[in-house]
């Protein structure tokens, strides 16, 4: 039968985290010497992804974890072992550096977002025609990459102090742009509220402000 694991913490953190924590998923730890990993058996595969992202929340709120990708499966209780013996020492290094912080994220809206030429939506053209037409359209591109670099550079620069670290998640021109910062947990109202004023002063779209939850972004 597949095992679903959720997350790793270390070894000695696990009994603060009582099994009703986990609400209706049978969540159970597998103890591997300095660390443990929580899993779940599933016989008829992964539990649905909002019940994952709970239990594994139930667990942040308690102790420090960190995430393991949804949906990934492990034979059996040996391959768990071997996967933390293998990277104990990196996993525990990542738990020393993650602790007692989580992870709070923001969604920038884009305006005007450059415009994808579509095949359909194109006419015959010279080769003159089309080489300018894509000189055009990379110049928007650049412009676009130029505008989201201002943004992201003035949203780090005023929450500066509020955070440990900050990323910049992958996305695409007709997307928002997404950013991740790394939280200690006692700060995070806090900075929060920083946040807020400063979508505030951001006056060319909506800002969307997510967590705090495990620090998915930052393993």
């Amino acid at each position: 039968m597949p095992l679903y694991p959720l997350g790793i913490s270390r070894s000695r953190d696990v009994p603060c985290v009582p099994k009703q924590a986990a609400g209706s998923v049978d969540m159970r730890w597998s103890l591997a010497g300095e660390l443990a990993c929580a899993l779940i058996d599933a016989p008829h595969g992964a539990i649905q992804p909002m019940l994952h992202a709970a239990a594994l929340e139930a667990i942040h709120r308690r102790i420090c974890v960190l995430p393991v990708q949804f949906g990934m499966a492990l034979r059996d209780e040996a391959e768990i072992h071997s996967v933390l013996e293998k990277r104990s020492r990196e996993l525990l290094e990542n738990l020393d550096r993650l602790d007692r912080t989580c992870e709070m994220a923001l969604r920038i809206a884009r305006t005007n977002p450059p415009k994808t030429r579509t095949a359909a939506a194109a006419k015959p053209q010279s080769p003159l025609d089309y080489i300018e037409e894509r000189r055009s359209h990379y110049r928007r591109l650049d412009g676009g990459e130029e505008r989201e670099r201002s943004i992201v550079r003035q949203f780090v620069e005023r929450l500066h102090g509020c955070y440990r670290q900050w990323r910049k998640l992958q996305s695409s021109p007709s997307h928002p742009i997404r950013m991740a910062f790394l939280v200690e947990q006692d700060r995070a109202t806090a900075f929060r509220s920083r946040l807020e004023k400063t979508c505030e002063t951001y006056r060319e779209g909506r800002c969307v402000i997510l967590g705090p939850w495990p620090p998915y972004s930052f393993v």
